[in-house]
């Protein structure tokens, strides 16, 4: 008896369209787990640092703070209000950008704020590298670029700088690789990234460097064209842990940190551990957030004890 095997193999639509959807969600799983596989600390651009002992004076420490405002940030007058009263007392210059015109015309009265005239936002290089470029006009010696939902700790931040030479061109925040299984696909891309949600420091000579940073064919975010022209452009990039190999720059916020959501596909990054005493920020904070984060320090939290207050040069110790 002969019997086609190809007819043998015919289904009926019904069985093909259990067998073709229990496929797709198999793959669609391992693809899932293997796309977020989770990134990596950069070795080599790792930076540990002591906070025994300041290395150096820093009367003459200067800090430019940018912060730019998302176009849909809710109530971002409240927001704006609480950066005022915490650590934007402790910058010699606060400058903010917006894309959004009613909060230009509401608020530039009262603060130095610039209007961008686009619809895109400072995840864009375009849009990040001219906020670099105008600010940076006049120089300063450090200058920090967070957006409306990220905390800066100056006070830690001034201890760290304490180890870099801010005459040469240097970038500091969170440095991840992002790789994948499916990276050798796309072997011209870069998979390396200077998280901007974390906040960003800048030297001085490394916003010149950067700000020339431009001829890109297709748009850029700005995590990977900062890594990209930091790289390219001989700008030292450096991802400052503390002695407890714990990380200083933090694009989520501590709760986020210490107990993260339950995921069906957890990566080993998201799983709970802790904060740096010597936290330098913190992202994807709401405005309460931030006022709490305000209190926390002044009860001494995130290494406040080595803090100098605007009014004196005093330094407090716990």
């Amino acid at each position: 008896m002969t019997i086609n095997i190809f007819k043998a193999r015919i289904r009926s639509p019904k069985d093909a369209l259990i067998h073709l959807a229990f496929g797709c969600t198999i793959g669609y799983l391992i693809g899932f787990l293997l796309i977020f596989d989770g990134d990596y600390d950069i070795s080599e651009h790792i930076s540990l640092v002591g906070h025994e002992k300041p290395t150096q004076k820093t009367e003459n420490f200067n800090l430019r703070c940018v912060i730019i405002i998302h176009r849909a940030t809710h109530k971002p007058e409240k927001i704006i209000s609480a950066l005022s009263d915490g650590y934007t007392k402790h910058c010699q210059e606060t400058i903010y950008f917006t894309n959004n015109q009613k909060v230009f015309d509401k608020i530039q009265k009262n603060r130095t704020m610039y209007y961008v005239d686009s619809s895109l936002n400072h995840f864009y290089w375009s849009f990040y590298q001219y906020v670099m470029e105008f600010s940076s006009k006049v120089p300063s010696q450090w200058t920090f670029i967070g957006d409306d939902q990220t905390y800066l700790i100056v006070p830690n931040l001034r201890n760290v700088l304490q180890n870099f030479d801010s005459e040469k061109p240097v970038v500091l925040g969170k440095v991840r690789d992002t790789s994948t299984f499916f990276s050798w696909l796309f072997p011209f891309s870069s998979f390396k990234k200077i998280s901007v949600r974390g906040g960003v420091v800048f030297s001085n000579s490394a916003i010149d460097k950067l700000s020339a940073c431009k001829g890109f064919f297709f748009a850029r975010a700005s995590d990977y064209a900062l890594y990209d022209c930091s790289d390219s452009h001989n700008v030292q990039i450096a991802d400052p842990f503390d002695e407890d190999a714990l990380r200083l720059f933090n694009d989520l916020p501590p709760k986020q940190i210490i107990a993260p959501d339950s995921k069906l596909f957890r990566t080993s990054s998201m799983k709970g551990g802790k904060c740096s005493d010597h936290a330098i920020s913190f992202g994807q904070l709401s405005e309460k957030d931030m006022r709490v984060l305000e209190y926390g320090m002044t009860l001494k939290v995130f290494g406040r004890g080595g803090l100098e207050t605007s009014e004196s040069n005093e330094t407090t110790t716990t």
